[in-house]
């Protein structure tokens, strides 16, 4: 049996309610499933967040990672990517089941996250290669969703907070909505994006390459994918100078437009702040912070 974390407990009844209750009271249930069906012993899990992922060791040898959750929108959107993804610059899918909410994935050993590589030029480096691996043409037909709908998120966000949330003004979730809307309405050429690419989703392997885990799944212009890296692995650090000189770097090595990548970058930075203040009540300073970093440099760059 496989005690899990009170605080991990506590974060799927959370967000899941009723249907979060009933997949933990049937998880040991779950376990053993998975163990039977894909011939595998389930292991102590990693630190869990939002889902239950674990290493597992085949019947054959093969080191495996299981990961669990309670199945919905996000983890089929998941699934799709991953098979739209087909291991090009990413984890590699085995086997999946829809209805219970289950992946079965590669290994990636030793599995160190990009926050392991302390030199800022050379982790953004390597999330460039990423990027360059796995943004192509957005498929024709996909039940993958567009940047719209993160754009409806945060259009519901303003509506049902009419006085704003947390620490962040209705002005400036009004100002990040009607960016959102014309850089949305003035995308171009769009691209099958991560959707949620970040240091801790950048794995090394075993071949000494790096690969990323953990997709949503998006379609959309490539400058916005660069956003959740940005606003990542800033403990410690001056947030301007940092964000500012990997701006830059990711311009420079993906050929991206500066312009519309920090305005990106400001109106990410107001959503992802309000969906933890949704989800947990509490949000990352550093995301926070990061809302007048990139209006700062919006400023410095394209209005002074």
């Amino acid at each position: 049996m496989i005690q899990l974390p009170s605080k991990f407990v506590k974060t799927i009844t959370d967000i899941h309610k009723e249907k979060g209750e009933e997949w933990l009271a049937n998880f040991d249930v779950l376990i053993a499933h998975c163990e039977e069906r894909w011939k595998m012993k389930i292991m102590p899990p990693f630190d869990l967040s939002y889902n239950f992922v674990a290493p597992a060791k085949a019947d054959d040898g093969k080191d495996l990672v299981i990961k669990l959750t309670v199945p919905n929108e996000e983890f089929l959107s998941e699934v799709s990517a991953l098979k739209e993804f087909n291991g090009n610059g990413m984890v590699s899918l085995i086997d999946s089941d829809l209805e219970k909410g289950v992946l079965i994935l590669e290994r990636l050993i030793p599995g160190e996250t990009l926050v392991s590589i302390k030199n800022e030029d050379e982790a953004v480096l390597i999330a460039s290669s990423i990027m360059k691996k796995l943004w192509r043409p957005a498929p024709k037909n996909s039940n993958l969703q567009s940047i719209i709908h993160r754009l409806n998120s945060l259009m519901r966000i303003s509506q049902q907070n009419p006085e704003g949330i947390g620490p962040i003004m209705i002005g400036t979730i009004q100002e990040a909505v009607d960016i959102f809307k014309e850089l949305a309405n003035t995308q171009t050429d769009l691209y099958l994006l991560h959707g949620d690419l970040h240091h801790y989703n950048i794995l090394h392997t075993s071949k000494d390459t790096w690969l990323a885990i953990d997709p949503k799944g998006l379609f959309g212009e490539r400058e916005y994918d660069t956003i959740q890296f940005l606003l990542n692995n800033l403990e410690n650090k001056d947030i301007l100078t940092v964000i500012d000189k990997r701006v830059d770097l990711l311009v420079d090595q993906l050929a991206l437009d500066k312009k519309r990548l920090l305005l990106w970058g400001f109106a990410h930075a107001v959503l992802s702040t309000c969906w933890s203040l949704e989800d947990e009540g509490t949000y990352n300073e550093h995301f926070y912070k990061a809302i007048f970093v990139f209006k700062e440099l919006y400023s410095k760059y394209y209005l002074d």
